[in-house]
């Protein structure tokens, strides 16, 4: 389905066919828009490691964290002369390898830091590197550009079996509307889960964060 069929579609069955319409072309497609970041947050729908802006990262000596791009929300793999490397927390190295902060050398782990407020998230190698070499990455991302109402043969970045699934999470989007002809409280309850039994509950940023800290120490003090 291109923008176009998300449009035409969306009016005819919520009956916003007449003019002046309830919801604009723009609305919908903002929804649509959050409809895919959705999907991707959770249910990792776009793997990549082709992309160079998302997926190469350039490491410069004495500098140990390093920002990814903004439409990564988690890594799936991380290597450093082909050879993969693993993942750990600052809990686990705290324990493990007192004074792992002060090491530099070529890199043996990672630590994959969350987007924080206007931060992106970011990737921090340990020990801290010491030669000018490159990463790469194999990433789950959200879409790379965002959908237009203006180019409507544009299509969501994601399998298109996917897609009429999208329709729920548009659908209550325009539910909240705050308008008396739009706003049905029910009706967007009902519709968003209908989303979230076709792609999961969304991932709370804070338990994976716990998680990661609690996963077993990876990294031995004898460097």
């Amino acid at each position: 389905m291109n923008v176009a069929d998300f449009i035409a579609v969306f009016r005819s069955e919520l009956a916003d066919n007449e003019v002046p319409h309830f919801w604009s072309d723009e609305e919908i497609v903002a929804y649509l828009n959050e409809a895919v970041q959705e999907a991707c947050e959770r249910a990792y729908l776009i793997e990549d490691r082709a992309t160079p802006a998302v997926c190469a990262v350039s490491l410069e000596p004495g500098v140990d964290t390093y920002s990814l791009h903004p439409s990564v929300f988690q890594i799936k793999r991380l290597t450093f002369r082909g050879r993969p490397l693993d993942e750990t927390s600052v809990d686990a190295l705290d324990d493990e390898c007192p004074g792992w902060e002060m090491r530099s050398g070529q890199p043996r782990s990672f630590i994959f830091e969350q987007a924080s407020g206007a931060m992106p998230a970011r990737v921090r190698l340990v020990p801290t590197p010491t030669q000018a070499e490159p990463i790469a990455l194999t990433v789950y991302r959200g879409a790379l550009k965002k959908l237009s109402a203006d180019l409507d043969q544009g299509k969501p970045e994601i399998h298109e079996r996917f897609h009429a699934r999208l329709k729920d999470w548009v659908y209550r989007c325009a539910y909240l509307k705050q308008d008396t002809e739009t706003f049905d409280k029910m009706k967007a309850g009902e519709y968003g889960a209908l989303f979230t039994a076709s792609f999961g509950e969304r991932p709370d940023a804070n338990v994976q964060r716990k998680q990661r800290d609690r996963q077993p120490p990876i990294v031995r003090s004898a460097w």
